[in-house]
């Protein structure tokens, strides 16, 4: 391995557990394969979260692609994310190269890679937990080259092993604390999701735990307007129950209480 690559990937060690790790890991990314961007995640059963996420320029980071994809359920309309939750659990990490030219990709392209000319997708687990790594080009600088290719997949095993320790030591928060209080779930929700105040007041409650009927109560509404505006933000987030909707709060939780550096 080149010196200039062995002090970045320094670099990234000495930055796991921190917030550090995002532009430590564009960087090293970007000298290794020619990555612009990189959106790194846990999959585990049917749900997608946040390990890191940064730009080769870390000011440019576009966190509400971000969130849109993997807060939001944009991963869930991508053909190549279907993929990789079938060879998540396979001993060896696989990537995935997707053709984002394809019919397939024409809603995501559209929605979240306007800018984006190519795309490679690295899938594994470390210990049975599964990560992905998603690692993206802009247009202007064209597709990877098959030597970039060749080299991700050489360092993929290590990559993966990486991401592994960083959920491990960052998760420093009980998750319990982001549902211990109603307080807590609607100011999570205000400040990191752009969703109409009723939505996200019913949306909160229907985390805290309670009934169509209490909603009701609680807001002086009846409960079939409590049904709608549940209808309307389950739309809006592109869920479809609620294990999905605390899902996806959890994620906008961890990723309010990410440590920082």
């Amino acid at each position: 391995m080149p010196y200039g690559h062995q002090s970045a990937l320094a670099r990234v060690v000495a930055a796991i557990g921190s917030d550090a790790l995002g532009p430590s890991l564009a960087a090293y990314l970007h000298g290794l394969c020619g990555a612009d961007h990189f959106a790194a995640f846990h999959i585990y059963g049917d749900a997608v979260t946040e390990v890191a996420a940064c730009c080769v320029e870390p000011e440019h980071t576009q966190r509400d692609l971000v969130d849109r994809y993997l807060g939001q359920g944009g991963w869930r309309h991508d053909p190549a994310m279907v993929s990789a939750l079938r060879c998540v659990s396979v001993p060896k990490p696989m990537l995935i190269h997707p053709d984002l030219g394809h019919r397939d990709y024409a809603d995501l392209r559209s929605q979240l890679y306007p800018r984006i000319s190519d795309r490679l997708l690295l899938c594994g687990n470390v210990g049975g937990r599964g990560f992905g790594l998603s690692v993206l080009r802009q247009r202007p600088h064209g597709r990877f080259g098959s030597g970039a290719i060749d080299t991700l997949v050489d360092t993929a095993e290590l990559l993966v092993a990486l991401l592994g320790q960083h959920a491990q030591r960052g998760q420093t928060h009980d998750a319990g604390d982001a549902l211990r209080s109603l307080d807590v779930i609607e100011k999570c929700i205000a400040v990191q999701a752009a969703m109409p105040r009723r939505e996200s007041e019913v949306c909160a409650r229907i985390l805290y735990g309670l009934s169509t009927t209490g909603i009701a109560l609680d807001l002086g509404v009846g409960e079939e307007t409590i049904k709608t505006y549940r209808k309307r933000a389950y739309h809006r987030l592109g869920i479809g129950s609620e294990r999905e909707l605390l899902n996806w709060y959890l994620h906008l939780w961890s990723s309010r209480n990410r440590p920082h550096a």
